[in-house]
């Protein structure tokens, strides 16, 4: 006599069939989206009805209605891509698409997909405004992603990026303007305003180094994020406010210069076209100095400032603390081990990273990211300080949120020279931009100092454990007005 399957066997069945098709069905989808989706929907629709009635009829009936909401998914995400790609080709701009999937243990459900979209010719010249091309390209992007709005939860989200030419304030509220504009006309193709979001975030997220034109063109960009509910829309914005991903190059134009020489002004990207195009080859030489000469303006500084941190000297590409950032186990768009063991650059060779809040279309209003206000252990306003050959260096105050490792103010850096020694005449406080990226078990605390060539510390990174523990290392780096030091640096709360 043939026996059913135990619930045992079937819960065993259905939970290899999600930990080894998840992961899958998305590539398998691009090309046969409705075809995976029905067949997954179905599977996945009739055995767990099974499991709960043990009724045969009511799974055939269960996996019907798994397979309806499996077809409609699947296509959806089907018709986005094919639909975007074809964009790409009849506009011949880049436009890379990638699936969202939330990880929960060892399963993995897409609940969105997000699009990068080239700018090159989408705006204006240091504008907001769309170039009758970018408007066309809008409109054609807006219909593709309008299929995908099945219900009043699905949102979207624009983002607009830069490189790293310019200031970086004014870099982050273009972005802000370029992306509400494309908002706007994402509301016009008949979203709802209530469904759209728009963030600009300036260069603090590149794709690619900014060293060479073809990497700026590359951070110059539109990105387009459709999530099924808001819910995930908040998980979406936490993560990537603080994903070690973006680590991996540099936010200046120049990484090898980017802490140890005066800022120079720089024209905005879209200026230059306003400029003469420098087509001879002493206006190239000309324009390739002024990115790579360093100035006089550490060895002219004052060597009062120098303070004697027993370090060593160290170059601009030192193995930054960002290599031993053990990624997230869960969320989207997960940095690997791969991927992390890559990101070698420190604070001396990177620059503050400003972006802004989302805010939806209809109100203006910024989302919420956070449900709840707690922080992490010890870096609720606490003091962080230790010693530095005999000198004793104070972070105050640290504030980082529990939810994606988020600063909600900056700390000022303060030296008290030879306290070993007894001296507790501290001096005046160096004002601190902070940057944190969450991993894991630690977070890396990345403190930029203002005007660091007259301050006898240029920029502090430590890994800090979340459960508030002293940090696990720490690399404290200054100058003796010639060139770069590093010194260890271990603070523990105060």
């Amino acid at each position: 006599m043939n026996l059913p399957f135990s619930k045992k066997a079937a819960s065993v069945l259905i939970a290899a069939s999600l930990a080894t098709s998840c992961a899958s069905m998305n590539d398998f989808a691009r090309d046969y989206g409705t075809a995976a989706g029905c067949i997954g929907g179905a599977a996945l629709g009739g055995g767990i009805t099974y499991l709960v009635t043990h009724d045969a009829k009511k799974a055939l009936v269960g996996g019907l209605a798994g397979g309806v909401a499996g077809c409609v998914v699947g296509n959806v995400w089907q018709n986005r891509e094919q639909a975007l790609a074809k964009i790409a080709q009849e506009e011949k701009i880049r436009i890379s698409t990638q699936a969202l999937k939330a990880q929960q243990n060892s399963k993995q459900d897409q609940v969105g997909i997000v699009a990068q979209v080239e700018d090159g010719t989408m705006f204006n010249v240091d504008s907001a405004e769309l170039t009758s091309s970018g408007l066309r390209q809008v409109q054609k992007i807006a219909a593709a992603m309008k299929g995908g709005q099945q219900d009043n939860s699905a949102v979207l989200l624009v983002v607009g990026h830069t490189d790293a030419s310019g200031n970086a304030g004014y870099n982050q509220q273009l972005s802000e303007a370029r992306a509400h504009n494309v908002g706007l006309v994402l509301e016009q193709s008949g979203i709802k305003a209530s469904q759209l979001y728009f963030q600009g975030v300036g260069s603090s997220r590149p794709l690619a180094d900014n060293d060479s034109a073809t990497g700026r063109a590359q951070n110059r960009r539109v990105e387009i994020v459709a999530l099924a509910n808001e819910s995930l829309l908040r998980q979406r914005l936490a993560q990537e406010s603080n994903n070690p991903l973006y680590l991996q190059h540099s936010s200046a134009v120049d990484s090898r210069l980017a802490r140890t020489e005066t800022p120079r002004k720089k024209a905005h990207p879209d200026n230059k076209a306003k400029a003469a195009s420098p087509t001879s080859e002493a206006a190239k030489s000309q324009e390739q100095d002024q990115v790579t000469q360093p100035t006089q303006a550490i060895a002219e500084s004052n060597p009062a400032n120098f303070i004697d941190f027993g370090g060593k000297p160290t170059s601009s590409r030192v193995t930054g603390l960002a290599s031993n950032l053990k990624p997230l186990s869960q969320g989207f768009s997960l940095i690997s081990q791969a991927q992390a063991s890559s990101v070698t650059g420190s604070c001396l060779t990177d620059l503050p990273r400003v972006s802004g809040l989302a805010k939806n279309l209809a109100t203006g209003q910024s989302i919420g990211q956070h449900d709840t206000r707690e922080y992490l252990p010890n870096m609720n306003g606490r003091a962080w300080a230790g010693l530095v050959n005999g000198n004793l260096v104070t972070l105050s105050p640290v504030f980082v949120l529990k939810e994606g490792a988020q600063i909600t103010r900056n700390p000022q850096v303060f030296v008290t020279p030879k306290y070993a020694q007894g001296n507790r005449k501290t001096l005046p406080g160096m004002t601190g931009v902070a940057n944190s990226w969450e991993g894991e078990d630690s977070i890396l605390y990345r403190v930029y100092i203002e005007d660091a060539q007259k301050q006898p510390v240029s920029c502090v990174d430590l890994l800090i454990p979340k459960s508030g523990q002293p940090a696990k290392q720490g690399q404290l780096f200054y100058s003796n007005h010639r060139q770069p030091w590093l010194a260890e640096y271990a603070p523990q709360r105060g």
